[in-house]
């Protein structure tokens, strides 16, 4: 099938199932300018990909594509990606806090992430600043890759620096030039709690963006936790401290976390102000590996 048939297919408003309908009927792309795809868009996605030999593109119901989004009640039919896909074996937690941390709560972003990453799970985050992209200097120390979920086109200059790091995966459902706006972001945070198995929250506010993120998690049935550390705080810990107060289970670190999703735990982080025998550094906390 060509791949300017399922692009077009793509811009389409209609379910997966029926544009994967019309594309077994042996529509043709004029038939499908005529109903209303642009063939201009679907020319700058070819222009794209051709252009850019690192990024792929995947469609639903084809192999390889997230097992985890056909629970979704609207997946996206296409996924723009520049290295590999997650695969609905793999331990994937979805990581999300505040753009704006203070210095703690970026602080056990970077902890939290560095002791899941060192235990076989994959981090499932946005390309937002913050606590996000904090546990992204965590996987990136450890050398292991994650996932970031794009809320703009992977041509757009607000992803473009992530695109250059070697363990990062980038996927974007958006046209390349598609820029970021508040639908994007809240489609976005659907798609990042979709793919992982349960959503860890590290510092929010009440207003703050990634509580639609819980709120998302909890309407597809999957787990939410909070930051222990986070609980009773300041103004930026508002939306932790409610959290748990509806219910979520508190926890510090990944081994608290791991029982929960039936996952095991090889490392633990040990914490030091000082350098010696370490081998990662954030702020002012050094860190080192031990097992379990």
């Amino acid at each position: 099938m060509k791949l300017s048939l399922l692009l077009a297919l793509s811009l389409l408003p209609l379910s997966c199932e029926k544009r994967l309908a019309l594309a077994s009927s042996g529509i043709t792309l004029q038939e499908l300018a005529n109903r209303g795809a642009n063939m201009a868009r679907v020319k700058r996605m070819l222009q794209f990909l051709q252009e850019e030999q690192t990024v792929h593109v995947c469609f639903w119901g084809m192999d390889g594509y997230p097992p985890m989004l056909y629970q979704m009640e609207n997946p996206p039919f296409r996924l723009m990606y520049n290295k590999v896909l997650p695969e609905g074996s793999a331990q994937l937690l979805s990581l999300c806090g505040t753009r704006y941390p203070d210095g703690q709560g970026a602080q056990r972003a970077y902890r939290f992430a560095l002791e899941t990453c060192a235990n076989n799970t994959t981090l499932v985050t946005s390309n937002s600043r913050g606590v996000d992209r904090t546990a992204l200097y965590a996987s990136q120390d450890l050398k292991v890759n994650s996932f970031v979920i794009c809320d703009c086109g992977l041509a757009t200059r607000r992803v473009k620096a992530y695109r250059a790091l070697p363990f990062v995966s980038l996927l974007s459902p958006y046209e390349p030039d598609d820029v970021a706006f508040p639908s994007r972001c809240l489609s976005r945070n659907m798609l990042t709690t979709a793919l992982g198995n349960a959503t860890m929250v590290i510092q929010a506010p009440r207003k703050s963006g990634c509580m639609h993120c819980a709120t998302s998690a909890l309407d597809q049935g999957k787990d939410v936790f909070v930051h222990r550390e986070g609980i009773g705080g300041g103004a930026l810990d508002d939306g932790t401290t409610f959290l748990a107060e509806m219910g979520a289970p508190s926890i510090s670190s990944f081994s608290e976390l791991a029982p929960y999703l039936g996952w095991e735990t090889h490392f633990r982080v040990n914490e030091k102000r000082g350098g010696a025998k370490t081998l990662y550094r954030f702020g002012p906390a050094w860190y080192s590996l031990s097992y379990a």
